[in-house]
């Protein structure tokens, strides 16, 4: 395990990589588009936490064009939806991925993330039909995780979504996000792959309900199941699943 120091210096790395590469949309959105006249599109959506661009070290040698969207709002738990209950989040994020498609001309487009960033693979993937979708343990009913899981302990991730206490309406209108995309998909040809662990809570919270609904709407998926008991380690197996998956 590394030590102090050595985490240290790894983040300050991290910070400079991140502020040299980072550009801002005409909304302040912040992101990293990298180009390498590919026809196929990666958008990395990032997990929870403020300017995080999740698995770059695992794709930036990919021969695909690459596109990190940092959750810039609700101090980076917006899920790319909300800030307080304003949904200036998913309409800037939406703008940003419009205006790349436009301006790349792309033929394929692939949506990646784990845990927060693998709701919004999910979400967008469905949104924009991207041809794949790779996610990682991620939340299907958000508001209840906000809510309920995550209240006691972050209870200002609640409030920089909705701006006020925990209420059924809020909940119910984030629960509802990412089912009515599904829905709205349904018969869906994307093709999308689920990795995920039976051993932590997320799987019968999130994972078993969203697995039942993808093929209540025959949207066909792959699976890659993992033993992991700990939510945190999704992101160690969904780096290896990318690199084998994405060149």
């Amino acid at each position: 395990m590394s030590n102090p120091l050595t985490r240290y210096l790894k983040k300050i790395v991290n910070k400079t990589f991140d502020a040299v590469h980072t550009r801002k949309s005409p909304d302040g959105v912040n992101y990293i588009w990298k180009r390498r006249g590919s026809s196929t599109l990666i958008i990395v959506f990032s997990g929870i936490g403020m300017l995080r661009y999740n698995y770059k070290k695992s794709l930036w040698n990919s021969s695909n064009d690459l596109l990190f969207i940092a959750d810039c709002w609700a101090g980076g738990v917006s899920y790319y939806w909300y800030e307080n209950k304003s949904d200036h989040p998913e309409r800037f994020t939406q703008a940003l991925i419009d205006s790349v498609l436009a301006k790349g001309n792309y033929s394929s487009v692939i949506t990646v993330g784990s845990s927060k960033g693998g709701t919004a693979a999910l979400y967008y993937g469905l949104k924009i039909n991207a041809d794949q979708i790779l996610a990682g343990a991620c939340q299907y009913l958000v508001g209840d995780y906000l809510s309920r899981y995550q209240w006691e302990e972050h209870p200002e991730q609640w409030r920089g979504v909705v701006g006020e206490e925990p209420n059924q309406e809020w909940t119910s209108i984030l629960d509802r996000k990412l089912p009515d995309m599904i829905k709205a998909r349904h018969g869906s040809k994307t093709q999308i792959f689920l990795l995920y662990s039976t051993e932590e809570h997320t799987y019968p919270e999130h994972m078993k309900p969203l697995i039942e609904q993808l093929d209540a709407c025959g949207i066909a998926h792959e699976d890659q199941v993992e033993k992991f008991p700990v939510h945190d380690m999704v992101g160690g197996y969904f780096r290896e699943a990318i690199r084998k998956r994405i060149h």
